[in-house]
């Protein structure tokens, strides 16, 4: 299952909280309210995203009888022991690059905060000592001999350096300071 995208992660979140049928997950990542400000998913994509995930085993066809008679029988999907591991990992962990902070790092925060305050301040710390990391990297490279390249090692030098400012600021918010 090393293939599995974010948005996989974010299906397996949504699961964490109960079985639900396509149409109830679609409508949970489209709720502008939730996760929905992060991602916009169609539902014909959602189908694919769910037969990857039951064959890789992290979900399954739920076996709780649900109380929906509507024509056609909708099938249920909860999630595995495996799904809620790959979950969690997920979940509990920085992103690896900068690019990944808008998507990414926000629906992992989204999760984190439904788990407890205490996952979601340990995520925002730890992406904070990773972002801080990308810093010291960015900043003992050898001055670029082409201008270009100085501009744009500029840009993503300040990029993270707010990347940092907002998540500080983020972790004094949770901290009540």
């Amino acid at each position: 299952m090393n293939n599995l995208r974010c948005i996989h992660f974010i299906i397996l979140g949504i699961l964490a909280d109960g079985p639900k049928h396509g149409y109830q997950i679609h409508k949970e990542l489209n709720d502008p309210e939730g996760i929905g400000a992060v991602w916009k998913i169609k539902i014909t994509n959602i189908y694919g995203l769910l037969d990857v995930l039951e064959k890789g085993e992290a979900i399954m066809p739920s076996t709780k009888i649900m109380d929906d008679i509507s024509y056609p029988p909708k099938k249920y999907f909860e999630i595995t022991e495996k799904g809620k591991d790959l979950f969690q990992s997920w979940v509990r962990g920085p992103v690896n690059h900068g690019r990944e902070i808008r998507q990414v790092f926000l629906s992992k925060l989204f999760f984190a905060h439904k788990e407890s305050p205490q996952i979601a301040h340990q995520l925002i710390c730890d992406q904070i000592r990773e972002c801080n990391q990308w810093v010291e990297h960015t900043s003992s490279q050898p001055v670029p001999e082409s201008e270009f390249v100085g501009i744009v090692n500029s840009f993503r030098s300040m990029q993270i350096k707010s990347y940092i400012n907002w998540l500080e600021e983020l972790k004094n918010k949770e901290q009540g300071v």
